[in-house]
């Protein structure tokens, strides 16, 4: 395995800790809290990191099952931020973060979680 892959690999890992913990903390205070937008800040960055240096180090086609799950995944995020950041300036840090954005949140975790397992299980598999 190319050492940019392992770089990308620990990068995921980051992003995966970082998304998650968003998710937890956007659940429980429900407002796009500076902690809540500085977490989701650190997993789109790391994910982008970890998918840049996964695409180097490929030696395959970047257009593979786990590879458009992946990319999907990021766009997912990538949305998810830019709709908590408009809303924040829209509403302001204290106000409560509708449904609909909070299920959006959910729904995006969920596919990169999702991406996430399909990558684990292709490392599994081509050992």
């Amino acid at each position: 395995m190319a050492e940019i892959t392992k770089v990308g690999i620990l990068f995921v890992h980051l992003a995966l800790i970082f998304y998650t913990l968003f998710i937890l903390l956007e659940g429980k205070k429900q407002r796009a809290a500076n902690i809540v937008l500085l977490l989701i800040t650190f997993a789109v960055l790391f994910d982008i990191i970890a998918t840049a240096c996964m695409m180097i180090g490929t030696t395959r086609t970047y257009f593979t099952f786990h590879g458009i799950m992946g990319y999907i995944g990021l766009l997912l995020m990538v949305i998810d931020y830019i709709l908590l950041l408009k809303y924040r300036i829209k509403y302001g840090a204290e106000t409560l973060i509708s449904k609909p954005l909070y299920v959006y949140s959910k729904i995006a975790y969920y596919w990169w979680l999702i991406a996430f397992i399909t990558g684990v299980i292709v490392s599994i598999f081509r050992r």
